[in-house]
């Protein structure tokens, strides 16, 4: 039965490198997990994970620059994926905004107020474009938006 390096529990273990991986490290030692926090500096002591993983990014991105000097991590059309997203977010709102727009105007026609417009949407179980309970403000905002695709 496998215990903790350290401490011999025989619970909640994990498998700690003892040469850190950035580093090139292979072999683990078994430690639990109050042990492996404490080698990881979570008491005060030890390595730090965000300094473990800012020193890989930075080997990792010196190995691949030797095979192309111009490299950079991330995604290298991220201009066009941002564009498609957020063609995608405007169309699920218009699509929203038709689908209650009449609806919450004729409502508001009824009452005057958008506050009590949001909670008659509420009491009838609408949800808004993000699933949530509708606001004076959300409702204001449906309303702008279908006015603007209704043009």
């Amino acid at each position: 039965m496998k215990k903790c390096f350290e401490c011999e529990v025989t619970e909640d273990l994990h498998e700690h490198h003892v040469v850190p991986r950035s580093k090139g490290g292979t072999k683990t030692v078994t430690l639990c997990h109050q042990c492996h926090m404490k080698a990881h500096g979570r008491d005060g002591k030890g390595l730090n994970h965000k300094e473990l993983t800012k020193e890989g990014m930075k080997t990792a991105l010196a190995k691949r620059r030797l095979e192309d000097p111009n490299y950079k991590f991330g995604n290298p059309n991220i201009e066009h994926a941002q564009k498609k997203a957020v063609a995608t977010i405007k169309q699920q709102a218009d699509e929203h905004a038709r689908s209650y727009g009449t609806l919450i105007i004729s409502l508001y026609n009824n009452f005057g107020s958008y506050n009590k417009v949001a909670k008659e949407l509420n009491r009838l179980g609408i949800k808004s474009a993000r699933g949530k309970r509708w606001t004076h403000k959300s409702v204001i905002r449906l309303v702008t938006r279908f006015k603007e695709i209704s043009k």
